[in-house]
C-alpha cells in the first residue's frame, strides 16, 4: 500500500523557493497549475505555466544569483502566505537584499495564483 507523503506548507514553500534559488525555471514552474496567474510585483499578470516559466527565465537572465530566506508561512484554507528576505545578485556581484512576501491560491498540489510582493525599484539602479 501506498502512502503519500504530505509537506508542511513551511516545507512546500521551502521547496518551491529551493527551485526558484537554482535559477531553473522547468523545475520551478513544476508547482504551478497549468492555467496559474503569475504577478510579480507591479509587472502584468501572466497566464499559464509556460508563460509563467518564460517570465521566470527572461528575469533570471539579467541576475546572476538569487537566494530566498524564508521567515514565515502561514496557510488558512486554500491560501499559503510566505514572509521573506530575497536577496538578489547582480551581474557585477553586488547584492541587494529585500524583503518580500508571496500570497499562494493552492489547487489541489499546485498553485493555481502566484502573487509576489517585493520592491525591486532598486535593483537595475
Amino acid at each position: 500500500m501506498a502512502t503519500e507523503v504530505t509537506l508542511s506548507p513551511f516545507e512546500f514553500a521551502a521547496s518551491v523557493y529551493e527551485a526558484c534559488d537554482s535559477m531553473d525555471e522547468e523545475r520551478f514552474a513544476a508547482f504551478l497549475a497549468e492555467d496559474c496567474v503569475f504577478v510579480y510585483a507591479n509587472a502584468a499578470p501572466v497566464i499559464g505555466r509556460v508563460a509563467a516559466a518564460a517570465s521566470v527565465k527572461s528575469f533570471m537572465a539579467l541576475i546572476a544569483r538569487i537566494k530566498h530566506t524564508l521567515l514565515e508561512v502561514w496557510q488558512c484554507d486554500d491560501v499559503i502566505v510566505s514572509r521573506m528576505q530575497v536577496t538578489y545578485t547582480r551581474k557585477d556581484g553586488t547584492t541587494l537584499t529585500v524583503p518580500a512576501m508571496t500570497t499562494w491560491r493552492m489547487r489541489q498540489r499546485e498553485i493555481s495564483e502566484y502573487l509576489i510582493y517585493v520592491d525591486v525599484s532598486s535593483l537595475f539602479t
